[in-house]
């Protein structure tokens, strides 16, 4: 309930003018709700001051009300929950290229038993070099938007994801007849990169709405 500042009538919540005597009442300050992680702002606020997101069209106006609470809690577990499943996403393809790295580094290292100083004249270690160095580099760049995607950042992740769904593929056909492992391993990246970017579509195209 609201007092008026005239004759201390009390009025109902969101009553613009006093029912005792009709004077205008001032305006209540609402709190922005951040649909993120919950927490209130207040009105006119640009970022949320729990999670630093940007509040406004992601955000859910903030009431007394416990219906009004409920929706706005509900609202705000489900862009969690895919955002666990992108950071998982990200989290297996992080996984995988290292695996990667590991198996052709194995690989130099029995070609370097085999052929000594010559490896580089009679076989591909040159490009096993350069898929080594490429996905550590991703490796690490799949961390970096881990820890961007806690904070409700997409920004690389989608990139990333549509990388590891190219890789996936091109190697997936070059595989076909070399081990099973990277043929499961490619077949991962791809699986992997494809329901990543589907995760964050789904999920920025939620925000945006």
């Amino acid at each position: 309930m609201s007092a008026c500042p005239s004759c201390q009538a009390e009025n109902p919540p969101g009553s613009k003018f006093c029912a005792g005597c009709g004077a205008a009442l001032p305006k209540m300050p609402v709190n922005i709700r951040c649909a993120a992680c919950g927490a209130e702002s207040p009105e006119g606020s640009r970022f949320c001051k729990g999670c630093g997101r940007p509040v406004g069209a992601a955000a859910v106006t903030g009431g007394p009300s416990v219906a009004g609470g409920g929706a706005a809690t509900a609202r705000a577990k489900a862009p969690s929950q895919a955002n666990q499943r992108i950071k998982m996403a990200l989290g297996a393809g992080t996984a995988l290229y290292a695996l990667a790295v590991f198996l052709m580094y194995s690989q130099i290292s029995q070609l370097k038993a085999m052929f000594g100083a010559y490896t580089g004249a009679y076989t591909n270690s040159g490009l096993l070099w350069f898929l080594i160095v490429l996905d550590a580099a991703l490796a690490c760049l799949n961390v970096y938007a881990i820890s961007l995607a806690a904070k409700g950042d997409y920004r690389y992740a989608k990139w990333l994801f549509v990388a590891m769904g190219v890789l996936g593929a091109i190697f997936l056909l070059r595989s076909f007849s070399g081990p099973v492992v990277y043929i499961l391993l490619n077949a991962g990246l791809l699986a992997g990169g494809v329901w990543g970017w589907m995760l964050v579509s789904r999920e920025v195209k939620g925000l945006a709405a």
